[in-house]
């Protein structure tokens, strides 16, 4: 292991400690009306993470792969069909349980997965919220903002999940957009969109730089097939070619 990884390894050792102290002694958190509990072990959201639900559309079969405390889960479960919420971690299983439980969500379905493992069936909307930081750690059920595994792994599992015109929601800093460009590409799909993450509240903010998670600059990356994407760009000018002939 060299100097660098040693270095990482030091620094989010002290980071999950940190973390874990913070969700002790607040073990929730409210967003965008709705409060959320969070386990000790669990990754906070602070990042807006519910604005994910902006993409779910009426009707959707949602899979949330990583789920963590829930929160994707929660908020699109009002708009989609169904949600099946999965993670390694058995206490982020039990805590997006809970959570769908004090919301009053029936329509969703937590399990536990190591990534695709447990996962059956295919889905309109595939969230997809990977650790930033590429470290590796004796246990990968016990870590919630480490991994080497999460983006090969993705890509490698989610065409046989992902239904006809489904889409890929990835959340990841904006300054790794050649990355999933690049991983998109070489697996036959096509970055269709690139949005920074909402504007966090002031209250939001210091809550961030308590929990010393700030300048990550994140964004979504929506992902569709690229040749479903390409149908969608031919498909208005065959519409215009069909209004000029009549």
């Amino acid at each position: 292991m060299g100097l660098l990884d040693l270095a990482k390894r030091a620094i989010m050792s002290y980071w999950y400690f940190h973390v874990r102290t913070l969700n002790s002694i607040w073990p929730s958190i409210s967003l965008a009306g709705k409060r959320l509990t969070v386990a000790r072990d669990v990754y906070k959201p602070l990042e807006n993470e519910q604005s994910c639900a902006e993409y779910c559309r009426v009707g959707d079969r949602v899979l949330d792969l990583g789920c963590g405390s829930g929160v994707g889960a929660v908020f699109c479960a009002p708009k989609a069909k169904d949600v099946v919420a999965v993670d390694i971690s058995q206490s982020a299983v039990d805590n997006t349980i809970e959570n769908c439980r004090l919301q009053g969500l029936g329509n969703v379905s937590v399990l536990q997965s190591d990534m695709f493992s447990n996962v059956s069936g295919q889905f309109d909307l595939i969230l997809a919220n990977p650790p930033y930081v590429a470290a590796d750690f004796e246990s990968e059920n016990a870590q919630f903002a480490t991994s080497v595994r999460y983006l090969p792994l993705l890509f490698a599992g989610v065409d046989r999940h992902l239904a006809r015109n489904g889409r890929i929601l990835i959340q990841f800093p904006m300054w790794f957009q050649r990355r999933i460009q690049r991983l998109a590409s070489s697996n036959g799909f096509k970055v269709v969109e690139i949005r920074r993450m909402p504007a966090k509240s002031f209250g939001l903010f210091l809550l961030s730089v308590a929990y010393l998670q700030v300048g990550f600059r994140s964004a979504y990356y929506l992902l569709e097939r690229q040749s479903e994407a390409a149908e969608a760009i031919v498909a208005p000018s065959i519409e215009t070619h069909a209004d000029v002939a009549a």
